[in-house]
């Protein structure tokens, strides 16, 4: 787990790893307030404690829904509840 309050404040898709498997992909305008009150991290805590990591790739917001289907698609995180591409049509 890192230090959420040191995330910087960037437009970013962000992952979410444990056991070197992606178990969540997101999205986010600012990523440091994403973070301070995600609706996924008490989950993650309480499935995988402190035993996880989160990285990120700095996106333009208008990108940011693509990027975000895309990675989806790519590593099918178990924790996310909804598929994202469903919303661009990329079938």
């Amino acid at each position: 787990m890192i230090d959420l309050s040191s995330l910087p404040q960037i437009s970013a898709i962000y992952r979410v790893w444990h056991d070197n498997r992606v178990i969540y992909v997101g999205q986010a305008i600012n990523l440091k307030k994403r973070w301070q009150n995600h609706h996924i991290l008490p989950k993650i805590l309480h499935k995988y404690g402190t035993d996880w990591t989160l990285d990120w790739i700095e996106i333009a917001p208008s990108n940011l829904n693509r990027a975000e289907a895309f990675a989806y698609r790519y590593f099918q995180p178990e924790l996310n509840q909804k598929d994202p591409s469903e919303l661009l049509g990329l079938d």
